[in-house]
């Protein structure tokens, strides 16, 4: 075997964890000089949402928030589309068989990169590693994830290429948590206060392959190739990342050519078959490790009691969203994982759409209809908003079908959509929010662990961090969470994630609709683009891109 490559295959056998199967899933925009998307040393990706946040340490909106990630960036090792962890900034991915690991895997060994050196040149090194590892665990920073990295008892540095890290016990899923992980530098955020505030969130020095050199806010992003990245230069010299809110008008650009790479939210489902005869374009349905839900604030006095989150599940017809606005291309999964995903939950069963059942949940839990036909208990309506990406037309459609199927239980929605930027800024990481139309993936890679977005502890307006914005509570589920990282047998650690499962469908904190398949775009002569189903990146080997 490779020491430098490691399979799937390989990896279970060496630590137990496997990466997921393969799963699916005009507004005014500042426009850019016609050169800007003519030449062929530079790129335009377009996507309907706008990064916020550049520290890849902090809350990050999948998708978008990830392309100044890859570009300005470096994780110790990356996934590629085939699932083999590949190194990036280490030597090689640490295994049982090439001594990386410890028999017992509690200590992990990495060899570092020589030579590598941040933005401002000055010289990447175990510091850096290790003040990344600092900053995921300090309770001060707002950081995405801690899965795994609160498990580390001693950080080593050996010295300036080589650390080594020991675990309190074994934690499955660790090469996935460092993969998802970009490393940061110490020398400029050590410096910092508040690195929750720091002008690096948005001025950000890397090590990656491109340097981000303009923000026009609401319009676009300009990186330029770093000369002396460790990997070999950017063939291409410029990225342009230009944001276009609405997909429609957006999949106009890349007909027209002023879009070379069109990602996220894609082409609309209506224009699917269109988008696959377009000449000099490559249409690419590409599976993405997202699932599509309606986010319920727990917090909020409507949807404490779970009978109520059950009922208005119960009338959401899942099925008529899946064919009529998505023309039948993505399945329907019961689940925060991909139904092929190794640790799905098969024996879930589907609630159904029956809103007759739902009204009549609704008058045992006590939400009986008042004089305007609006259900109300103990002087709560039930009356709330739903929010989404302005501009995303599929999910306007799928509102509107929510919105008149609970009305007719004496439930009334209110449509309030916003730009992604602030729909998925703190509006979302505050838990502002009444319900989310949102899609999200595994935490911790595709690894099956859901902790970040569903234990007690992971509430990040009473604790600062994690991702569970629904402000969900359950001591079962967070005592199977806290096991579930910690086995390595295969068929015991799905027995434990299938309860997981069936307690989060009992309860409904979010209700999972289907699972991701996007149609992408490119130029068909635009050379290195590769489909990765292991990442909600598509700039993930950004790097290799090349014009033919």
């Amino acid at each position: 075997m490779d020491p430098k490559r490691i399979t799937r295959r390989d990896f279970i056998k060496t630590t137990g964890m496997v990466t997921a199967g393969a799963v699916l899933s005009g507004s005014a925009v500042g426009m850019l000089p016609k050169k800007a998307w003519a030449a062929k040393n530079s790129v335009v990706v377009g996507m309907t949402q706008e990064p916020v946040n550049f520290n890849p340490l902090l809350y990050v909106n999948s998708g978008t928030e990830e392309v100044p990630e890859a570009c300005v960036f470096d994780a110790l090792w990356d996934i590629n589309g085939k699932g083999e962890f590949i190194p990036n900034l280490a030597v090689k991915v640490p295994t049982l068989e090439n001594g990386g690991i410890s028999p017992d895997g509690m200590v992990w060994k990495i060899e570092l990169k020589p030579d590598v050196k941040w933005h401002d040149g000055t010289p990447f090194s175990a510091r850096d590693v290790e003040f990344t590892y600092k900053t995921i665990v300090n309770p001060d920073v707002a950081i995405r994830s801690r899965s795994g990295f609160d498990l580390i008892s001693e950080f080593k540095i050996v010295d300036d290429r080589n650390v080594e890290i020991i675990l309190s016990k074994p934690f499955v899923p660790f090469a996935w948590a460092w993969q998802k992980m970009h490393v940061v530098p110490a020398h400029i955020l050590s410096k910092e206060k508040d690195i929750n505030t720091a002008a690096f969130n948005t001025q950000p020095v890397g090590t990656g392959p491109y340097m981000l050199v303009q923000r026009v806010a609401g319009s676009h992003m300009v990186y330029k190739a770093n000369p002396a990245y460790h990997r070999g230069a950017p063939a291409i010299e410029t990225v342009i990342h230009k944001f276009v809110p609405d997909q429609t008008v957006a999949y106009t650009q890349f007909k027209t050519g002023e879009i070379d790479v069109f990602g996220l939210h894609g082409v609309p489902p209506e224009r699917f078959d269109e988008s696959r005869l377009l000449p000099g374009r490559n249409a690419l349905e590409t599976p993405a490790p997202w699932v599509e839900f309606i986010y319920f604030n727990c917090g909020k006095p409507q949807f404490q009691d779970k009978m109520v989150r059950q009922a208005l599940y119960l009338s959401i017809d899942s099925s008529r969203w899946i064919q009529d606005i998505y023309y039948g291309l993505p399945p329907r999964t019961l689940s925060y994982l991909h139904p092929t995903h190794w640790a799905y939950n098969s024996a879930l069963k589907d609630p159904g759409y029956n809103p007759g059942k739902a009204a009549e949940m609704l008058d045992a839990a006590g939400w009986k209809k008042g004089a305007d036909g609006i259900r109300e208990k103990s002087g709560v309506k039930l009356q709330f908003s739903m929010s989404t990406t302005a501009g995303s037309k599929a999910r306007e459609q799928a509102e509107a079908m929510i919105q008149a199927g609970w009305k007719e239980i004496g439930v009334a929605m209110e449509i309030k959509n916003m730009p992604a930027s602030v729909v998925w800024g703190e509006y979302t990481t505050k838990s502002q929010f009444d319900t989310l139309m949102v899609g999200w993936e595994p935490t911790v890679g595709m690894d099956p662990d859901y902790t970040a977005r569903c234990h007690s502890k992971q509430i990040p307006v009473k604790s600062g961090t994690g991702s569970n914005y629904v402000q969900y509570e359950n001591p079962a589920l967070d005592k199977l969470l806290d096991e579930g990282v910690l086995i390595s047998d295969m068929t015991k650690r799905k027995a434990v994630y299938d309860q997981i499962q069936s307690i989060l469908l009992e309860d409904v904190p979010f209700a999972p609709i289907f699972a991701y398949m996007f149609m992408y775009g490119k130029k068909s002569d635009l050379n290195g683009y590769e489909i990765n189903p292991y990442t909600t990146d598509i700039t993930w080997n950004i790097q290799n891109w090349s014009w033919a």
